[in-house]
């Protein structure tokens, strides 16, 4: 079972014990360790679910007062899905629904391997414009607008000279753009983290203007594992409030 399928089982597990009655509206659900335990999943995959739930309304999440249950119904979101639906928007339908963890291990495969050829055909043209993004995310609000970290991939895929690839980190992008739990997670993501990235682009750069591809693999590797781990401490930042143990805080 991949990351995302797992997440949305324990998501949809719990909306079943919450429309049976074992969590009534008004009532908390157990702390998220609690539910790893029961489940005997990690933490993560109950983050994701429980993030799930929060963004249907199923469930509030409040420092201090744990996971609360406030609606039974889930809210409806537009899947875009239609007879016509070509296979191009079922991949970014998934993409879309991706968990987190899982976007990422399929952008580190496939960046890492793009960087390569990138790093084989990029030409000066390709590295100015590349420079350009580069100085653009050094003066933005990198707090408020990450449109660069986008820019980047993106212009470095085409700098491959293959449009397929192209086209397939622009889907990827663009599915994280539409992926709820993705906005959840960016959100707490914590600026040094932010300029961390356009660090580490800095370096993926050098590598690029060396050509040297086993360099430019490395440093990309390197970032989006820096990228995993501040989506991690953003949703352990969360997970402390997934955790609130209603009874042991004393908020009830």
């Amino acid at each position: 079972m991949t990351q995302r399928r797992l997440y949305q089982s324990i998501a949809e597990d719990l909306k079943n014990k919450i429309a049976e009655g074992e969590y009534p509206v008004g009532s908390k659900l157990p702390p998220e360790r609690v539910i790893a335990q029961d489940f005997g999943i990690s933490r993560t995959v109950v983050r994701e679910a429980v993030i799930m739930l929060e963004i249907e309304g199923i469930v509030s999440v409040r420092k201090g007062s744990g996971i609360q249950v406030i609606s039974t119904n889930t809210i409806q979101m537009d899947s875009g899905n239609s007879r016509t639906e070509t296979a191009l928007r079922l991949l970014l339908s998934e993409m879309e629904k991706a968990g987190p963890f899982e976007m990422l291990q399929a952008r580190q495969m496939v960046e890492c391997m793009i960087v390569e050829l990138a790093a084989k055909n990029i030409t000066n043209e390709d590295i100015a414009e590349l420079e350009a993004i580069q100085l653009r995310a050094q003066h933005e609000d990198r707090a408020r607008d990450s449109s660069w970290d986008r820019d980047f991939h993106i212009r470095l895929a085409e700098a491959t000279g293959n449009s397929v690839l192209a086209v397939l980190v622009q889907l990827m992008w663009e599915g994280r753009s539409e992926n709820p739990l993705w906005k959840n997670l960016h959100s707490h993501i914590e600026e040094k983290d932010l300029n961390s990235w356009c660090a580490e682009h800095q370096l993926i750069m050098d590598a690029l203007i060396a050509r040297d591809p086993a360099s430019a693999r490395k440093a990309m590797w390197a970032h989006i594992e820096s990228t995993k781990e501040a989506l991690y401490n953003a949703s352990s930042a969360l997970g402390d409030m997934y955790d609130e143990d209603p009874v042991a805080s004393g908020a009830i």
